[in-house]
């Protein structure tokens, strides 16, 4: 089962940080999005169409660069055990101090 859910912002509203917790796509679906993914040099500026592929155990600050923006996060559903979790955690962690950041902006 595929989940998505969709946020509208607005271009006022400050920016919001969200721990991600599993792999998940990142679309902007309208207007721009400002997106910072925390441990990366730089900020993502997002037009309607484009996305980003999102790091499970990764926190993101996302904001609306316009009044009327919008964006869609979908991931797919798995169910897993509170240890395998813990197992997921920490490899992304030890991922994230041995590996070079950085996530790719694609327009799909």
């Amino acid at each position: 089962m595929r989940e998505i859910r969709t946020f509208e912002l607005d271009g006022r509203d400050a920016p919001t940080s969200w721990f991600i917790d599993r792999p998940q796509t990142l679309r902007a679906t309208r207007g721009q999005i400002w997106l910072t993914i925390e441990g990366d040099a730089g900020d993502f500026w997002l037009d309607a169409g484009e996305c980003v592929e999102l790091q499970p155990f990764s926190t993101i600050w996302v904001s609306g660069a316009r009044d009327e923006s919008a964006l869609s996060l979908a991931s797919v559903s798995t169910p897993t055990t509170t240890s395998r979790r813990l197992i997921d955690a920490a490899r992304a962690w030890l991922a994230r101090r041995t590996a070079p950041s950085g996530a790719a902006i694609s327009k799909a």
